[in-house]
């Protein structure tokens, strides 16, 4: 009897004793009992071979991410029996899964980026367990404004705090470059002369940049006549996005322009290219014509001998009047 009583006191003070050690355990975590706090620990692997060249515009491209989440919480843990443990180390009788928030942190507005599941929901392991891991996707689609040059984008992970096992954030960078446009706008100053031989014309041509880097714009003449004295300065220009510069297109007209109402028609073509020069960028050509008219009827090297025989023309018939 007397060592059936002592069994039963004995249970009773080991039950007291373990809830008092839940109890403590359950209770909101003080600043001082923080110090008793498992870590967590988050990082992510990801494939850029798909950034390594440009990106084309309006065009989505998806990275592929892996985020792994491990702790320290040790495996003693698992000998405590359920719920005793859940209790002790989360306030709560079920185990609970953790929360991964993924955010990109500088979105530029050129560009739509975002992650396919920005919240993942994972197992919470104990030490020497096996790291978890999960899929997400980053997805990069570089609008017609965004510029052509590297951008750097900051991804973040991050995960709350629950009880006695502590939250963690980490964060990397991923660079990228959109893609090239190479768009210009030509705007010719009176496209259609007229004028008379041997007489010089000056055509101003005006060249915007629409594209969305530093441009360089080399115009050329295609298939001019060597009668033609015709001149393009400068020869290039490097043009800043939405910015303009001109070009004068010059010439001088042969002596023997005006017969049968004749007019030249002028071929310019317009290189536009990266600049700084990239083989790997994309290039483009546009061409715009500009024509120069006659007066008209035209006596190349005859104007001397047909006044002398206007005068006399003239003379002869003021005689002849004279006479009468």
């Amino acid at each position: 009897m007397t060592k059936h009583l002592r069994t039963i006191k004995a249970s009773i003070i080991m039950g007291i004793f373990l809830v008092s050690i839940i109890a403590s355990f359950s209770a909101p975590v003080s600043a001082r009992e923080k110090a008793i706090s498992f870590p967590s620990y988050i990082d992510f692997d990801y494939d850029v071979t798909s950034l390594n060249e440009p990106l084309e515009i309006d065009v989505s491209v998806t990275i592929p991410i892996t985020v792994k989440y491990w702790t320290d919480i040790p495996k003693i843990f698992r000998n405590i029996p359920f719920p005793f443990n859940y209790l002790i180390l989360f306030g709560q009788p079920i185990g609970p899964m953790q929360k991964i928030h993924l955010e990109i942190l500088n979105p530029p507005d050129w560009a739509n980026v975002y992650v396919s599941s920005p919240d993942v929901l994972i197992d919470i392991p104990f030490d020497g367990e096996e790291i978890i891991e999960m899929e997400t996707n980053l997805i990069l689609s570089p609008r017609v404004e965004a510029p052509a040059q590297s951008y750097r984008i900051d991804i973040k992970a991050t995960c709350e705090s629950m009880k006695r096992l502590s939250g963690f954030s980490y964060q990397e960078s991923i660079e990228f470059t959109p893609s090239f446009i190479p768009t210009i706008q030509i705007s010719p100053e009176k496209p259609i002369r007229t004028v008379g031989p041997h007489e010089s014309v000056v055509f101003q041509i005006e060249v915007q940049n629409l594209g969305n880097k530093i441009t360089r714009v080399t115009p050329t003449l295609k298939g001019v006549d060597s009668k033609w004295i015709p001149t393009i300065n400068p020869p290039q220009y490097e043009i800043a996005p939405n910015q303009e510069k001109t070009f004068t297109f010059s010439l001088i007209t042969p002596f023997d322009f005006g017969w049968h109402n004749e007019f030249g028609r002028f071929e310019i073509e317009l290189l536009s290219e990266v600049y700084p020069y990239r083989s790997s960028a994309a290039s483009h050509t546009q061409s715009i014509y500009l024509v120069v008219n006659n007066h008209g009827f035209s006596t190349p090297g005859f104007e001397f001998p047909i006044l002398i025989m206007t005068l006399i023309g003239l003379c002869i018939i003021i005689k002849k009047r004279q006479s009468k």
